[in-house]
């Protein structure tokens, strides 16, 4: 059978319908036929399976409202609300299918950090690799140079001088390009498909692009991003670029909606922000381990209000006057 056409959005949909009527029982002998139909369809429609099959193995933890004791009550109306959540937090980049999707191969790398986690390493030759949430990071060290390959998200690297002579060099590789260590202490952060962002915090870095000819110096103090292509301007880095390796998300004079975007990365499911409330400022040092105590301090000097509509699916609007 061709595979047909398909929407990453459909697919997720579909997969939530078939998750809910499957434990709400609604399924005999010929819907699980159908539904096993429908998973061998296409390969996108087994992969949206997998994942609605995972993420039913947490639901319990999910509060009231789209649990599986909820997704087992036979009225449609609240079956449909179970569907309609399941369906975005399949969506949902740091939780779900989508995010299965993205990693690919990544699941299979040397080292790994779920999301809200983060892991330091001590590497073979005496550097320190810090992970930062929901990344991967394959380490290929040899004889002619150490590599550090970043599948996804973002690694703080400290280097040490080689102790084999000649002494190896030490890159960190992206689909976008290589970063070569020059005595250094850096961040490499793969921002999304098309980019990479480079913060260096000691010393300074040469960045090469996959495609192309350029090679930039980036020194102490400096971001950039780059592409395949392309090395965009260079910035002073962000303050508290490092913070998050000890545990710490640094503001300074940060728009709401960027704030929580960072903010974002590091718990499950999603945060939204409202538009009206999208460039209020906030400064200040905030504690990752506990996100949800970074949200009620928000709510408590700002003009917002934290909606809970479940623990993985938070939106920020405007406080209500009065």
């Amino acid at each position: 059978m061709s595979a047909a056409p398909y929407s990453v959005d459909e697919v997720a949909d579909q997969a939530a319908v078939w998750l809910v009527r499957l434990h709400a029982g609604e399924l005999d002998a010929a819907g699980r036929k159908a539904l096993n139909a429908w998973r061998v369809q296409h390969p996108e429609h087994e992969r949206a399976w997998q994942a609605a099959e995972t993420l039913a193995g947490t639901l319990g933890a999910i509060p009231a409202g789209i649990g599986m004791e909820a997704l087992g009550r036979s009225r449609q109306a609240q079956r449909r609300r179970a569907a309609k959540t399941i369906a975005v937090l399949l969506a949902a980049p740091a939780a779900g299918w989508l995010g299965w999707r993205r990693w690919g191969g990544e699941l299979a790398a040397d080292h790994r950090t779920a999301t809200g986690e983060r892991r330091e390493l001590q590497l073979a030759d005496g550097s320190h690799l810090h992970l930062n949430t929901a990344s991967a990071a394959d380490v290929r060290f040899d004889a002619m140079q150490r590599r550090i390959v970043l599948q996804a998200g973002e690694i703080l690297v400290q280097t040490v001088p080689d102790t084999i002579q000649p002494p190896r060099p030490f890159l960190v590789q992206t689909e976008h390009g290589s970063i070569r260590a020059l005595g250094t202490r850096f961040i490499v952060h793969r921002q999304d498909s098309r980019h990479t962002r480079i913060t260096v915090l000691e010393r300074a870095v040469e960045i090469r692009p996959v495609s192309g000819d350029a090679v930039l110096r980036l020194d102490a103090g400096r971001s950039a991003r780059f592409s395949a292509r392309d090395i965009g301007p260079i910035l002073a880095a962000p303050a508290g670029s490092d913070g998050w390796h000890q545990g710490s998300l640094v503001a300074d004079k940060q728009r709401l909606e960027d704030f929580l975007a960072e903010l974002s990365r590091y718990r499950p499911g999603i945060l939204r922000c409202a538009p009206e409330v999208a460039d209020l400022r906030i400064s200040g040092v905030f504690q990752l381990d506990d996100t949800d105590r970074i949200l009620a301090v928000l709510q408590e000097n700002l003009p917002i209000a934290v909606h809970r509509h479940t623990r993985y699916w938070v939106n920020v609007h405007p406080r209500e006057a009065g």
